[in-house]
């Protein structure tokens, strides 16, 4: 009955954490040369889509994908936008401002003598802007292309566009700020922000939205409050916000694309191959058009999205409160069980209902910081995970992963050669040094050894590391001038960057070994043998060593197993020594599996892989506790 509820339980437990749905879409349209799409431009009716490509080309496309025509710049295509009479306008790294007609021919251009990087434009023509390479000024055009005037920036300008309505203009700069002007060209506000701005978009109410570096799209009000943001799986690429305001479209290097509310939430997302270039919305905000790195543009139906991401919104809060609702009923039955069965259990619990209702504020917390990250890494290492975004399900894919992933595989061998060196150094020399304090005479020479020792906690095991970094310096460090001392220069070696030494250098890291916790668990197990024990084996004519071999070291075994398991998680679970000193180089000689859990969730965002590695050291830790508990609880039968 009980393992039937406590599996009940743990079950709605993870229905209420977990939920995604996964939405996916054929192209459109796809480059024969699978080339980079730098530019996107859709008509307000979403019927036509203008493409700028890598390859120089200019394509107009209808919402099925048939092409209309193509234009050809002399270099890279940088910008393109769709007015509503047909026109085009077309801006190159070759310098240009080109203006089509409706059938793809040149009416006119002009020559600003630096590389175009950003073009934007109301849908009526009556103004553009565009910035230049490296140049801190936002240009402000009329409908023939010529300079109404410029804003300027004071550094260079990463991106700039103007709102449908030509009210607002937003840029970003590369000091990390971003600004708002009305079409005067006044400043509204300006704002820092965290990380490169790589792209801009502002709304016809002056909804801000912009993408950085930092793997964010953050949204701001036209008088500079900050409404929300979304975060994103990669750094951003392109952002657009519908007329309106009310919704943003996000597009980041690992190929996801987003659909959020302006207060940051996510609606839904979806993920393709390649990195995604370019987000545009039609102007009812009910088409999504994107385009990759590969050369494919594909289209969503909002509409359908939202109201998609909306019922899966639904779905799983439905869910949610389903498992909460069954996860306190089934509360409610155990204890019903318990009043029926065992009512003493409940009337020695509110006995002391005190002592619990003060160490419920602890396990509360610990229920929220410890296991459910602890199962929401269990769960997570079955998917492709991306927070915030779409995770795909993938199963046992990531396990498979680590058998053929070299990093792992060279840091499991790495990771045995620690094992056994740290079990020599976490029992060995500690049992040495508390023996000799044992057999110290005066009481009162233990205590002052023990507290010197003691005292030595108190040294960060960040200091320490880098002192020994200093210490194996090839050039001024210790070891090597002791060794041209004593004339050995010639074994002097940059002992941390040679792939044959630099692991054994760190396993020496510490010399001579005297771990403080160590110490202290075997000098404490020493004192508590009883005196009377020692002193029979004295008369009987044993000596101090017989009396280690016989005595001291059997009755030590509770602290040996002890000391063993502690050693084997911290060895298992530890890359801070091995990161800050070697950075797991050189090459891959000072890998261990948790220093690439590290890297795939910090220096990769692969979060579905670092908790997979995760589990599989929580299961061997597991088990080797498993077993050590089995084996203390059949010694003590």
């Amino acid at each position: 009955m009980i393992r039937t509820i406590y599996s009940c339980l743990l079950a709605s437990l993870l229905l209420f954490l977990f939920a995604q749905p996964i939405h996916a879409s054929e192209p459109i349209w796809t480059m024969e040369q699978g080339l980079t799409i730098k530019a996107l431009s859709i008509s307000e009716d979403g019927e036509l889509v203008a493409v700028g490509t890598q390859n120089a080309s200019a394509i107009l496309l209808q919402r099925d994908g048939t092409q209309r025509f193509e234009f050809m710049a002399n270099n890279v295509v940088t910008g393109v936008a769709l007015l509503n009479d047909g026109r085009m306008l077309v801006t190159s790294d070759d310098r240009h401002l080109y203006m089509l007609s409706a059938d793809g021919k040149e009416l006119w251009k002009r020559d600003f003598k630096k590389m175009i990087k950003n073009l934007s434009a109301t849908p009526d023509g009556k103004m553009a802007v565009v910035t230049l390479h490296n140049e801190s000024l936002v240009h402000v055009l009329d409908e023939q292309g010529q300079t109404l005037h410029e804003i300027p920036i004071g550094i260079a300008v990463k991106s700039a566009a103007v709102s449908p309505n030509g009210q607002w203009l937003a840029a970003g700069a590369a000091n990390q700020y971003a600004y708002l002007f009305n079409p005067a060209g006044e400043l509204q506000f300006q704002t820092p922000l965290e990380g490169d701005i790589l792209h801009a978009s502002v709304a016809d109410n002056g909804t801000m939205v912009v993408g950085t570096s930092s793997n964010k799209a953050v949204l701001y009000s036209a008088e500079g409050s900050r409404l929300g943001e979304l975060l994103t799986k990669d750094k951003v690429t392109s952002v657009h916000v519908t007329h309106d305001g009310e919704f943003i479209g996000v597009a980041d290097y690992s190929g996801n694309y987003y659909v959020a509310n302006q207060d940051g939430e996510l609606l839904w997302s979806t993920k393709e191959a390649g990195a995604g270039q370019q987000i545009r919305f039609s102007k009812d905000g009910t088409r999504l058009f994107a385009g990759s790195d590969k050369g494919a543009v594909f289209q969503y139906e909002v509409g359908a999205v939202l109201e998609q991401g909306k019922q899966a919104a639904m779905v799983k809060t439905v869910v949610q409160v389903a498992a909460v609702i069954v996860f306190v009923l089934l509360t409610a039955l155990l204890f019903f069980w318990l009043w029926r069965k065992k009512p003493y259990i409940l009337h020695r619990l509110w006995k002391s209902k005190l002592a619990y209702a003060m160490l419920l504020p602890s396990f509360t917390l610990i229920i929220i910081f410890l296991y459910i990250p602890a199962f929401s890494g269990l769960i997570h290492s079955l998917y492709d995970w991306n927070p915030g975004a779409r995770s795909e399900f993938i199963g046992l894919d990531n396990f498979r992963r680590m058998a053929n992933d070299p990093y792992v595989t060279k840091g499991v061998g790495n990771l045995l050669i620690l094992i056994v060196t740290g079990l020599f150094k976490a029992l060995i020399p500690p049992l040495i040094v508390a023996e000799l304090i044992y057999h110290l005479r005066s009481k009162r020479s233990q205590y002052v050894f023990r507290t010197f020792f003691v005292i030595s906690m108190v040294i960060p095991s960040v200091g320490m590391l880098l002192v020994w970094q200093d210490m194996y310096d090839p050039n001024i460090g210790l070891v090597n001038q002791l060794l041209r001392m004593i004339g050995l220069g010639s074994l002097s070696h940059p002992w941390l960057g040679d792939p044959n030494t630099a692991l054994w250098a760190i396993i020496m890291m510490g010399f001579p070994f005297v771990g403080i916790l160590q110490l202290l668990v075997m000098y404490s197990g020493l004192i508590a043998i009883p005196e009377e024990v020692i002193e029979a084996a004295r008369i009987d004519g044993a000596k101090s060593f017989r009396i280690i071999r016989a005595i001291h070291l059997p009755l030590l075994a509770g602290q040996f197993k002890l000391l063993i398991v502690l050693a084997l998680i911290s060895i298992i679970q530890d890359f801070g020594s091995i990161l800050i000193v070697t950075g797991g180089g050189p090459a891959d000689s000072t890998y261990v599996p948790a220093l690439q859990m590290y890297f795939a969730a910090t220096k990769f965002n692969d979060l579905g892989y670092a908790s997979a590695l995760g589990v599989s050291m929580f299961a061997i830790i597991m088990v080797i506790t498993v077993i050590n508990m089995k084996f203390i609880k059949t010694n003590a039968d």
